[in-house]
């Protein structure tokens, strides 16, 4: 059975970057699949990636100037890390984590598969613990870049919000570091921190 790909309309993406300019964060266009099934935006272009070298110091944080560029071609859009917005990755197998009480309500997204889980928060401290990093939590910050929704990553359906953001700016946004003590007493407290499989069902 043939699978069809589900693709983010242009008006989609033109306004998923006016929404992260209007909360304050900073993004960048990204390459982009076109209808021949190729990646468009930059030449030689074979994956989802910024369509400019000097990406981290281009971002885009202004509405009309997002949709300038957005109205030129479908753009992914790239949310340009570490600049107030701070993006923590979670594998699927610790998307139990997030229905512990101390994990901060913060907005999340899902990628397309392999599921990932993205919790955006404002920029802490820089660092990962170690705890975490060996469960297989990832922090995005300086010098990396995240696919906002509904951007598409590969040949496979767009990625999409599960708790949009509801507020303007970042400054309500809780940071990494809070996001990680909650994420690292959730850990501890459930099988996933005692060193039990979680392929099976119990």
């Amino acid at each position: 059975m043939r699978t069809t790909t589900r693709k983010a309309g242009w008006r989609e993406l033109r306004e998923a970057a006016l929404s992260a300019t209007r909360w304050g964060w900073p993004v960048t266009p990204g390459t982009f699949l076109g209808p021949d099934q190729r990646w468009h935006g930059r030449e030689g272009a074979r994956r989802l990636g910024p369509i400019e070298d000097t990406w981290a110091d281009t971002a885009v944080t202004d509405p009309a100037e997002a949709y300038e560029i957005w109205s030129e071609h479908p753009y992914g859009v790239l949310l340009v890390c570490g600049r107030g917005v701070d993006v923590l990755e979670l594998p699927q197998r610790l998307r139990g984590l997030l229905a512990f009480p101390e994990v901060p309500h913060v907005p999340l997204a899902m990628t397309a598969p392999p599921v990932r889980w993205l919790l955006f928060t404002a920029t802490g401290s820089g660092a990962v613990s170690g705890e975490l990093a060996s469960a297989g939590v990832r922090l995005h910050t300086a010098g990396a870049w995240v696919a906002l929704p509904p951007t598409t990553v590969g040949f496979l359906s767009p990625q999409r919000w599960l708790e949009p953001p509801q507020h303007p700016g970042t400054g309500r946004l809780r940071t990494a570091d809070e996001v990680q003590q909650g994420l690292l007493t959730a850990l501890r407290r459930s099988r996933f921190g005692t060193g039990s499989g979680d392929d099976h069902d119990e």
